[in-house]
């Protein structure tokens, strides 16, 4: 698995925990990993999961926009490859990661409340 920072998945905006049975079309999901072209550490996790033969759902943020608001509700880093399990994210691949501005990515929106 990529090797970065661990940090816990953040809490829902109730407080209560996430969900650790994701689903996206009826199936269960137990690994995502958040990439986008151009960035280099997203392209070698890829690689070496490819390799590995780990069976991952793989969301790129540059063809899926919208979903960087999935993201961000993951967690706080502004950093990818992030790879997401039902309980922790990990940032980065080999101790290295691309900022969301260096991929020209725009942070969703702050919701008001």
């Amino acid at each position: 698995m990529a090797r970065g920072p661990q940090v816990p998945l953040r809490a829902r905006a109730d407080g209560g925990p996430l969900d650790p049975a994701r689903r996206r079309g009826g199936r269960r999901l137990s690994v995502t990993v958040f990439v986008a072209d151009g960035c280099p550490h997203c392209a070698a996790l890829l690689a070496d999961l490819r390799r590995r033969r780990v069976s991952c759902e793989v969301v790129d943020l540059s063809r899926e926009p919208s979903r960087l608001a999935e993201l961000a509700a993951l967690t706080w880093e502004r950093r990818l490859p992030v790879t997401a399990d039902h309980e922790r994210c990990s940032i980065g691949f080999a101790g290295r990661s691309s900022s969301w501005a260096e991929l020209g990515l725009s942070p969703p929106p702050r919701r008001s409340g």
